[in-house]
């Protein structure tokens, strides 16, 4: 991580792809000291963040850090250069408080921004009539409670 900080401190970056687990498993530290301590203009650089595995916790932890967005590995051109696009196009600001730094979290589903296509397995960006009434909160919290499965 130091070898990192090092070249932020000395160079002006336009994109930061850093690795969730490198051999040292600094990743996400080292995104979490960008935005605190990277200084101007590095600071605000975009970061898409890679990842072998990326169940909920480590989405959440990505965009807990400060990173724009987490791709699953193994990478693929179409899919870096999708996110790179979204990065360039969107315009989120960033949002510094005691809990965070990084770019806002807030998004609106508006599907990808003009002129990127959508890829073949995103659903479609339009909302239907519900089909059944709406669930209970209760019953949306029982979907994410943990359970014993016996097999």
């Amino acid at each position: 991580m130091a070898e990192a900080q090092d070249v932020v401190k000395r160079n002006s970056i336009d994109l930061i792809i850093a690795d969730a687990l490198s051999p040292a498993g600094e990743g996400y530290e080292f995104v979490s000291w960008l935005r605190r301590d990277g200084g101007d203009p590095n600071g605000f650089t975009p970061v898409v963040v890679t990842a072998a595995h990326t169940p909920v916790s480590m989405v959440q932890k990505a965009r807990d850090c400060g990173a724009h967005y987490i791709v699953k590995k193994p990478l693929t051109p179409v899919v870096m250069l999708e996110r790179i696009l979204w990065i360039a196009r969107e315009s989120r600001p960033f949002i510094e408080c005691d809990a965070y730094v990084g770019p806002d979290r807030r998004h609106k589903n508006e599907g990808p921004p003009d002129g990127v296509p959508r890829r073949r397995d995103d659903l479609p960006a339009e909302v239907g009539v519900a089909q059944e009434p709406n669930m209970s909160q209760d019953q949306v919290d029982n979907l994410f409670s943990t359970r014993k499965v016996t097999l």
